[in-house]
């Protein structure tokens, strides 16, 4: 198994489809038939094993039963060994759930479509196909999808305003960055964290600076594993207290695909850690 698929695999938890949870919500209001029902249950079988091969397999049966069946999708696509093939399921799955609600669904006015029960199945795979497409590297059109995610539910359930900060950033839609950032932001640890690349990136340094307290001061774990002072671990759980190291490896995952193009800045920040004693 590759390294990339390898890492993808233990992102599952991180992108929210451990299906222990999902599966417990209610699906009478969006299955639409009696062998929709049965997949579901198939799908419930996968609780009882903890092989990635038993799950894939009954995620398959499971589509076997209801070819219809987005939640069997997410799951067949979660347990691939191939995370490119992983891409094509939720591809797949994501057009057909889109297309179960017909094109002028999602024209009506409603403040958030989240709200709605029926919608989650198709929030769910969009989101899983956004995250496979920022992980292998398809940036434009991982945008395109985290941004049709957020305009649909305002709410943001998925935090997909942390990724869209990341892809703003490394197309250098400095203004996109900054009214999103307005719109949302808590000063939380990305919050801070993405405060200071926006400064940095366009070499903006004394304002990037004055942002290093607040950085370690959020989560000093990140701080570390952006200087390369801690390992950065992919077996994260989205499920993080703030300022812990389960957090700062959430995070660090994300920012990656900026931090990553930034060659001198680990020495930046050893350089400037001291600041706020100056």
């Amino acid at each position: 198994m590759s390294e990339l698929t390898t890492s993808y695999k233990k992102l599952g938890n991180t992108y929210q489809m451990s299906l222990d949870s999902f599966l417990k919500e209610p699906t009478k209001e969006y299955t639409q038939h009696s062998n929709y029902e049965v997949a579901l249950q198939k799908l419930q079988e996968m609780n009882q094993f903890r092989s990635w091969q038993k799950r894939q397999a009954i995620a398959q049966e499971a589509l076997t039963i209801c070819e219809d069946c987005i939640e069997a999708y997410i799951a067949y696509g979660l347990y691939h060994d191939d995370i490119f093939e992983t891409l094509k399921i939720y591809k797949r799955g994501m057009e057909l759930a889109t297309m179960s609600f017909g094109k002028d669904y999602f024209q009506k006015p409603t403040p958030d479509f989240y709200d709605e029960t029926k919608t989650h199945p198709l929030f769910h795979i969009k989101y899983a196909y956004a995250c496979v497409l920022f992980e292998l590297g398809f940036m434009k059109k991982a945008r395109e999808q985290f941004a049709q995610i957020l305009s649909l539910n305002p709410g943001d359930h998925f935090q997909v305003r942390y990724y869209l900060y990341v892809c703003y950033l490394y197309f250098e839609e400095y203004e996109k960055c900054f009214n999103l950032y307005e719109k949302y932001h808590e000063d939380a640890t990305m919050d801070v964290y993405i405060k200071f690349l926006y400064f940095y990136k366009q070499c903006l340094l004394q304002e990037a600076k004055q942002m290093i307290p607040f950085m370690l001061e959020t989560n000093l774990y990140l701080y570390e594993i952006l200087t390369y002072q801690r390992p950065h671990s992919y077996a994260i759980d989205k499920a993080y207290a703030p300022g812990t190291e389960e957090e700062a490896h959430f995070c660090a995952f994300i920012l990656k695909k900026v931090c990553g193009c930034l060659e001198n800045l680990p020495k930046y920040l050893c350089k400037n850690k001291d600041y706020h004693q100056e």
